[in-house]
Parts: structure tokens; C-alpha cells; sequence
């Protein structure tokens, strides 16, 4: 038995249909079964074929991709230099090669923290700044909120050693908005 027949009799018994077609594209396994459904790694879609499924993937990899290589190029502009010169402005750490990059990686990620080593290289990244006087993160639940600067200069020096503040708000928009809404009463 080859591969192929193999991995293909393996769907069958997991799913419990019977596979026509497969094909991986960009790490994900498309399916079509007998019946003309198109699976996505187990998931039906709305796809009629997998030339259809294939080309969704490949944009979605692209796009994912693209946004990832863009924020990563604007953070790698910034020097080193620079954020060592940030991180001594509010801590006093020996500064690492190790410690900037985990800097740049959180700042790029644009997880809510209320580091202001972060916050600060955020405001040197010109796409983080596309709003004026407001900065975004990206929620657990996938919601992205937005506050001005200065709610976030509050919360930062209220929130400084609450981790677990912190974490409470990154979950989602409701703890978030819940906890904002604390601070204006």
C-alpha cells in the first residue's frame, strides 16, 4: 500500500466517508469525499472543489504571511541600540541580545501588557501609529481594542504588578471593556 492509499483510507476511518480526492497545501489537508464535499484539515466547506479550497489556503498563507514579514521588517528597522537605550530608560537590567528580541516579539504581537518597554517601541513602529494618539492590541478572543495613550499611561502605572489584571483583560473584550470601565468610575 503506498502512502497516499494509506492516508487516504486513514481520513476515511476518522471521518466516516468515503474520500475521493485529497491534496496538502501549505501544511493543511484538503479533501474532496464521494459525495462532493470539500473538506478543510476534517472541516466541511462551502467549497465546490479542491482547486477552489487550494487557492483559499494559498491566499490566506500569503496574506498571513505578508502581515507577519511587514510588522517583523518595520520592528527590525528599529536598531538595537535603540530599544537596549528603552529598556535601560525604565529597567535596570543588563540588556541582551535575547532580552531585545523578546521585546520586539511582544511589541510585534501587539498582546495587551502594560510594559512600557513595549509600549514605548510600539510608538516607534509608524504602522502602530496609523491612528493618532491611540494604540491597539489583539485580544485572546481575537477582538482588537484600541485606547488613547494616555488611558494606557493610567493603566500601566495602576496595573504595574497586577499580572493578573492583566491576564483577566487579554482574555476578551468583555473583561477588557470591564476593567476600562472601572477605572473611569
Amino acid at each position: 500500500m503506498y502512502y497516499n492509499q494509506f492516508n487516504r483510507k486513514l481520513s476515511e476511518q476518522v471521518l466516516g466517508v468515503e474520500i475521493k480526492s485529497q491534496l496538502r497545501s501549505n501544511g493543511h489537508l484538503i479533501e474532496q469525499t464521494i459525495n462532493d464535499e470539500v473538506l478543510i484539515d476534517g472541516n466541511t466547506t462551502d467549497f465546490t472543489d479542491l482547486e477552489e479550497a487550494r487557492q483559499f489556503i494559498r491566499q490566506e498563507y500569503y496574506t498571513e504571511n505578508l502581515e507577519h514579514e511587514i510588522a517583523q521588517d518595520i520592528y527590525d528597522e528599529i536598531s538595537d541600540t535603540k530599544i537596549a537605550h528603552i529598556i535601560k530608560e525604565h529597567y535596570d537590567v543588563k540588556v541582551t541580545d535575547t532580552l531585545i528580541e523578546s521585546y520586539i516579539e511582544l511589541a510585534s504581537s501587539k498582546l495587551f501588557t502594560v510594559d512600557p518597554v513595549a509600549f514605548d517601541i510600539r510608538q516607534l513602529n509608524r504602522f502602530d501609529r496609523l491612528v493618532e494618539g491611540k494604540i491597539d492590541y489583539i485580544l485572546d478572543d481575537g477582538s482588537i481594542m484600541a485606547i488613547n495613550n494616555n488611558t494606557q499611561s493610567s493603566i500601566n502605572n495602576i496595573l504595574q504588578n497586577h499580572n493578573d489584571i492583566v491576564s483577566y483583560m487579554r482574555e476578551s473584550k468583555e473583561n477588557f471593556l470591564n476593567v476600562i470601565q472601572q477605572f473611569k468610575e
